[in-house]
């Protein structure tokens, strides 16, 4: 899963592959990170590059933060996080109020497209050194009987496709690069 996430005035692109048993593999800006959760609800024990700490998470403002104000629009949600003692407010923010030209800042440099669990590349629809737009297709990947399109995560164009149609591939394994 992709996240848009910001603590105070910086705003981060949070990519999260769930490894099962409770690991998952997360990238924060690029930069990879190995976590074990432990527990449910609101009191976790995380493991982070094997560094171990407790964490507690609440969201804010009950049933109107999870978008129930009436009018059906989406809304960003805000969550308290304490980690290791210290307290972050961080708002995940709506995938489609970024694409109608949202706050988020652009992507900068090229951009790595990773498998987010095993699949089969069922197609590629863009060719490396197309031009591509936001949200556009690049690839379909075979997951779990269910075919997903990824898309380009910005404008730029396809700077290399490191698979090929019919290939497998693993979780965290890079499928295309955006420039």
């Amino acid at each position: 899963m992709r996240y848009a996430a910001r603590v105070g005035d910086r705003e981060f692109q949070i990519e999260v592959a769930s490894r099962g048993g409770g690991r998952y593999g997360v990238s924060v800006d690029g930069t990879p990170r190995e976590v074990v959760r432990r527990g449910d609800g609101a009191i976790l024990w995380l493991s982070i590059d094997g560094r171990g700490q407790e964490a507690a998470v609440a969201r804010e403002g009950g049933a109107a933060a999870a978008g129930g104000n009436g009018s059906g629009a989406r809304q960003d949600a805000v969550w308290s996080v304490v980690v290791a003692g210290r307290p972050y407010a961080v708002t995940l923010l709506d995938p489609l109020r970024l694409r109608a030209g949202g706050s988020l800042k652009a992507l900068e440099g090229p951009v790595e497209v990773r498998a987010v669990m095993p699949g089969k590349i069922a197609a590629l629809l863009a060719k490396e050194g197309q031009e591509v737009r936001a949200g556009q297709g690049v690839l379909v990947v075979e997951a779990m009987k269910m075919e997903n399109e990824l898309p380009s995560p910005k404008d730029g164009r396809v700077g290399r496709i490191r698979v090929r149609s019919g290939e497998t591939v693993e979780t965290g394994a890079v499928l295309f690069v955006v420039e």
